[in-house]
């Protein structure tokens, strides 16, 4: 695999390709996680059958996709997607699989346009809680303002963390998350940028989630770890009456061979 890049009215996704088995056109697509690359999605060839492409491309900020759109709105992105699809000449086969962060996105496409899919695995996905850290940071026009000058108080927030996760008063698995992202200008900027591309990239609440599925059967499935601590099971509260939620001996780490073979055996889910 190779990694090239595709332009479409303003927005750059950089992508790669798995190959099925054969010359064939029909292709799935896989989105990463937060500050993961891409290539991540490899691991999840065992859901989709041999023939099968699967594409995975780069979310806003990470690798060479844009990360400059104050927001990026989802039906521009969605398109980019669509005619990078059409430029390769592949078939998007309607299978859809969002790993964390991919996974948000992956359900704000199908609560969008869920005529279009015909299976969506979501592994981890983020998106049915927003913590209010986030919130104010995205949500609001002067937490946006801060976030967009926090560079210059980088080493201060650090210093704060240390400060309150001396005292207890910070988990010390937040606060190594945190330090991996503060921890150089290049990462926070990162974050920043696709903290602010897609903050418009968020899926309705529960309730019409369920109209959605009702309207649409069979389509969505969800899997979470029983110790994930990044996305804890107490957020599969926003798929009550949505979809299957399934759980699996495992912390964050959904891309694991053995959690794959689970998601793709029917018989070992729970």
């Amino acid at each position: 695999m190779q990694r090239s890049t595709f332009e479409h009215h303003g927005i750059t996704l950089e992508f790669t390709l798995l190959k099925g088995e054969g010359d064939g056109r029909s292709t799935s697509i896989a989105l990463h996680g937060f500050s993961r690359p891409m290539e991540d999605m490899v691991a999840v060839q065992p859901l989709l059958d041999a023939q099968t492409n699967c594409l995975m491309v780069h979310l806003a900020a990470h690798g060479r996709s844009s990360g400059h759109h104050r927001p990026l709105e989802p039906g521009d992105w969605f398109a980019a997607i669509d005619s990078l699809l059409a430029a390769e000449g592949l078939t998007f086969d309607g299978i859809l699989i969002g790993y964390s962060l991919g996974g948000r996105v992956a359900l704000s496409w199908w609560a969008r346009e869920p005529e279009r899919f015909s299976r969506v695995v979501l592994m981890a996905p983020d998106g049915l809680v927003k913590n209010p850290g986030y919130r104010f940071a995205v949500d609001t026009v002067l937490g946006r303002a801060w976030l967009g000058q926090s560079e210059r108080q980088r080493e201060r927030i650090v210093r704060h963390m240390g400060w309150l996760r001396r005292r207890g008063l910070l988990s010390e698995h937040f606060y190594q998350f945190s330090l991996f992202h503060l921890e150089t200008a290049e990462m926070w900027q990162m974050v920043i940028n696709c903290w602010l591309s897609l903050r418009r990239f968020w899926p309705p609440g529960r309730q019409a989630l369920k109209r959605l599925a009702t309207a649409h059967p069979g389509v969505l499935e969800a899997h979470f770890g029983e110790r994930d601590k990044v996305i804890p099971p107490r957020n599969t509260r926003g798929l009550d009456g949505v979809c299957p939620v399934h759980f699996h001996p495992c912390g964050h780490g959904l891309l694991r061979p053995d959690i794959v073979e689970r998601v793709a055996d029917p018989s070992s889910k729970s």
